[in-house]
């Protein structure tokens, strides 16, 4: 399985736009590894996790075949993992695609409803190509090959926001963004797999240096819930454990979160990063 960040940023990117910040500064001057685009990742170049809108920028600076996507998983309602208006690419006069192309939306009920009294309301032959599939909390489903998991996260509180496992042929990906430390109903669901072996872990790191727990996640969180896993019996020496979702309200450059996530034996994710497990 191979997991590809194209973009590692909170709500705000990084640097942010009309942020003058140390950070944003910084990350001015730096360029490369500390800039920053709103959060997104792709699953073995099929199966996309959250649509920002950058999606258009990521599929240009990466070279992403989008018409090889077939399922896209949706966090939550949030801009900054929604934004839905790019999808009418994929009809004519927009896109022009040989054979048919479809993709299926898996999300809350937040994120379809917006979808079905939104974009596909107002360009309803939108509905030929993207096909909402609500989903809830504790529900496994089929994503193509994939075998899902949606797990509620401690975040957004107005909806039923997710986080995904992701499986496939014995290989598993937890992707907990945007989350705090997993609430006890999850850890209960995760004691009860067994059979679960993690090979990697994506865990939200928005806090970065300033230790929090609820909403999002920090550098001391993650490593909370690593360690937490593997006395479990869910993760062992061979997970890799990624560092992701950063924001200016984090503190740090790319080498100076990286630098932190080595010390607890992870990884800090930048935009383009691929790791296959």
């Amino acid at each position: 399985m191979k997991i590809t960040y194209l973009g590692t940023a909170a709500s705000e990117g990084l640097p942010a736009p009309f942020c003058f910040c140390p950070v944003c500064q910084k990350a001015r001057e730096l360029g490369g590894k500390s800039m920053r685009t709103r959060s997104q990742a792709l699953v073995d170049d099929r199966l996309l996790l959250d649509f920002p809108p950058d999606t258009y920028f990521h599929g240009l600076l990466h070279g992403i075949d989008f018409l090889q996507v077939t399922d896209l998983l949706v966090t939550h309602s949030h801009s900054d993992h929604w934004y839905p208006g790019d999808l009418q690419t994929t009809v004519e006069p927009f896109g022009h695609h040989a054979p048919a192309y479809t993709l299926t939306l898996h999300g809350n009920e937040t994120v379809c409803r917006d979808y079905l009294d939104g974009l596909a309301a107002r360009e309803p032959k939108v509905l030929e190509t993207v096909h909402a599939q609500t989903v809830h909390a504790f529900e496994t489903f089929s994503a193509g090959d994939y075998q899902v998991t949606a797990l509620p996260a401690d975040h957004c509180y107005t909806e039923e926001s997710l986080f995904y496992l992701v499986e496939r042929q014995g290989k598993a990906l937890l992707y907990a963004h945007d989350t705090g430390y997993f609430l006890d109903s999850v850890w209960e669901y995760l004691a009860g797999r067994t059979d679960l072996r993690l090979g990697l872990v994506s865990l939200d790191c928005n806090h970065g240096f300033e230790d929090n727990m609820r909403n999002h996640m920090s550098f001391q969180a993650d490593a909370l819930v690593r360690d937490r896993l593997k006395e479990m019996g869910l993760a062992d020496e061979q997970t890799v454990f990624v560092c992701n979702h950063f924001s200016h309200n984090g503190g740090g450059s790319y080498e100076e979160l990286s630098r932190r996530a080595q010390e607890q034996g992870m990884l800090a994710s930048y935009d383009g990063m691929t790791v296959e497990f």
